[in-house]
């Protein structure tokens, strides 16, 4: 994960499923360099032009470096979808 360094206008340096390595400046903020903090595959990223404010998640990068993983659900994602499933069956099927 990566965070906007100040407020302003988000704008893209790489795109969703680009490898980065530690220190790889994936966006600027007003020309301020967002690096990336770990190594692997871009899986998220704000749409370019996006209006941040200091310390706004701004992306994701995905340490496995699997680009098909930029393309899928994760596990985290399923995991909590299927608890919400789960909390629905039950409140309609009492």
């Amino acid at each position: 994960m990566f965070r906007a360094p100040g407020p302003g206008k988000f704008l893209n340096v790489k795109r969703i499923g680009d490898i980065v390595q530690t220190g790889n400046v994936v966006a600027t903020v007003n020309d301020e360099p967002v690096k990336a903090l770990i190594g692997g595959v871009l899986r998220g990223l704000l749409r370019d032009g996006t209006e941040v404010y200091e310390g706004m998640k701004a992306g994701d990068i995905d340490p496995r470096s699997k680009l098909e993983n930029c393309y899928s659900i994760s596990d985290k994602a399923r995991a909590i979808g299927g608890g919400v499933l789960e909390a629905i069956m039950y409140h309609f099927n009492r």
